[in-house]
């Protein structure tokens, strides 16, 4: 039998809700009726809506959120009322657990809170810049327009970080099966192998490596994969540390071609969120505030604060903030001024992102061009050691030597 989800009066003052088995809709308000309840709204529970076996279990991803708020623009743009828009999009996902948040707003919104309130109860799947775009929709009254933009903006940043993540595929896979062929060899073929050369005095130098490599490979793997371990849980504990990662970020904006790559797609980031703040009519201090926020790396979100406090309380302009920063190039500078100067602030920073964003795409497939080739040369070379070591004594016997 189905379930459905009701909220009823019970009094000019006393609300209730639950959950009900029946028959259908009609037969909730009758019982409650007969309660002596007031009916406000009777829906179908979303875990009857659905067939479990599509989606359960899985959890809520990036791409989820941007497809519900892509959705959500496009129902409102097209005159269905809020709480239209949520039940139709509740009946169109498949994952479980995104049809219950989108309940938990649908019912949030019922209960008379807007629509940022209600996002705001989910904090993991809706950030804080998420929310305050939302007020700015729901104060300017375009909240479809700032859905829309809020939706493109996340698509754009989702295709930064795919590209990304095809770009390293490649060369991740060949480093990890390289990596486990090479120790595999070492630690549990070669130890077999060697012991034909035991008792041979002159053996050239390379199977004398590989032999002694071979043994402490064998003597020693496991502790060789808990301390490796160990250094990675140690290595992501510091990470998470305040200093520890700041360490680590003004590492990555100094290491070569990986810093330029790093400082160019969190500027790309940071324009294109600080130009979607403006656009939707957010201060310049509060539109600062959050794009430094949007920024992973903690050198450059403390870069931004500085320019922040320096427009709020010494009245500079932003780019004059930028020009006195480190990893800020002069491009970000002059658009800043030129947009500025012409009162088109956010259409000059829109430009700096999709500048930006372009050559972080250059960058991605020039490195994968160099990555591959190398790694493969890598891989090789250690694997043609190896064979060649092994292959030495053979036919230093076969030579007579």
């Amino acid at each position: 039998m189905p379930k459905y989800e009701y909220k009823a009066k019970d009094g000019p003052g006393k609300a209730v809700t639950g959950i009900m088995d029946a028959d259908s809709r009609d037969a909730v308000i009758a019982s409650l009726d007969m309660q002596g309840l007031m009916p406000v709204w009777v829906k179908e529970a979303p875990s009857a809506k659905k067939n479990y076996h599509l989606g359960f279990g899985k959890r809520i991803k990036f791409r989820d959120i941007t497809l519900f708020t892509g959705q959500l623009a496009s129902l409102l743009k097209a005159g269905v009322s809020i709480l239209r828009a949520m039940s139709i999009i509740a009946d169109q996902t498949e994952n479980i657990k995104l049809c219950k948040v989108v309940g938990g707003i649908e019912s949030s919104i019922k209960d008379g809170n807007m629509l940022s309130a209600a996002l705001a109860d989910y904090p993991t799947y809706f950030p804080e810049l998420y929310i305050s775009m939302v007020q700015a929709g729901e104060a300017s009254g375009a909240l479809d327009i700032i859905l829309l933009r809020v939706a493109d903006s996340r698509e754009k940043e989702e295709d930064i970080k795919r590209q990304l993540q095809a770009a390293l595929a490649y060369p991740v896979l060949i480093i990890v099966v390289g990596l486990a062929t090479v120790f595999g060899l070492l630690a549990f073929f070669l130890p077999r192998v060697v012991e034909l050369f035991r008792d041979y005095n002159d053996l050239p130098l390379p199977t004398r490596i590989l032999m002694g490599t071979s043994d402490f490979f064998s003597a020693n793997w496991y502790w060789i994969l808990i301390i490796l371990a160990l250094i990675g849980a140690i290595i992501q504990r510091i990470a998470i540390l305040e200093k520890g990662r700041l360490f680590f970020d003004t590492l990555k904006l100094r290491l070569p071609f990986v810093g330029r790559f790093v400082a160019e797609s969190e500027i790309s980031r940071f324009a294109r969120t600080f130009s979607l703040l403006i656009r939707a009519g957010m201060s310049i201090d509060r539109a600062l505030d959050m794009s430094a926020q949007a920024v992973n790396n903690v050198v450059l979100r403390d870069e931004l604060d500085v320019v922040r406090q320096n427009t709020v309380e010494n009245g500079e302009t932003i780019s004059s903030g930028l020009r006195r920063s480190t990893y800020f190039p002069a491009m970000v500078t002059n658009m800043a001024a030129v947009g500025e100067e012409g009162g088109t602030l956010d259409e000059a920073m829109d430009e700096v992102a999709i500048y930006y964003e372009k050559q972080c795409e250059q960058r991605g497939r020039l490195a994968v061009s160099l990555v591959e080739p190398i790694m493969i040369l890598v891989v090789g070379a250690l694997v043609g050691f190896i064979v060649s070591a092994m292959l030495m004594p053979i036919f230093q016997l076969g030579t007579g030597g």
